[in-house]
């Protein structure tokens, strides 16, 4: 599994799975849950303008919510936009500094644009809130290593 990818599970029907959740939510009022979880399935069909189009809407009904942050961090991530994807990774690890998840996604990010240091860091931090971590491990042996970086 690439390293950039959801740490959900996609589903093989995903397209199914996406059409059953706006039919069953069409005439409701959108909330930041279901803007949310309508991201996660445009992201999973790989339209990363929709899912961060989604994902940024959840967050302007809900601005603290550290998972709508991470979100949003990880489709900027995917569609290449690092900066963006730092700024709002940084926002989740402060909003949840106990995000095992996030930490390990900013240091991956970190580590695509080469501040190797802030990954490590970031990976390092990964690793004391869930030790037994294995992509925050591999991010670590990756910059031990030597060994081609996330994304690359």
């Amino acid at each position: 599994m690439p390293l950039m990818q959801p740490t959900h599970d996609t589903e093989p029907n995903a397209g199914r799975l996406e059409s059953l959740y706006l039919s069953v939510t069409d005439g409701k009022p959108e909330t930041a849950r279901t803007a949310h979880v309508k991201s996660i399935l445009a992201q999973q069909n790989e339209r990363l303008d929709d899912a961060a189009q989604l994902a940024g809407k959840a967050l302007v009904l809900e601005p603290e919510n550290a998972d709508y942050q991470r979100q949003l961090g990880l489709v900027c991530a995917q569609a290449g936009w690092m900066q963006q994807s730092a700024q709002m990774l940084n926002r989740a690890v402060y909003l949840d500094p106990n995000d095992h998840e996030a930490w390990y996604m900013l240091g991956a990010v970190f580590e695509r644009a080469k501040h190797l240091d802030q990954a490590r860091v970031c990976y390092e931090q990964s690793l004391r809130l869930s030790p037994r971590y294995g992509r925050a491990h591999e991010g670590m042996s990756r910059l031990e290593g030597g060994s081609r970086p996330v994304g690359r």
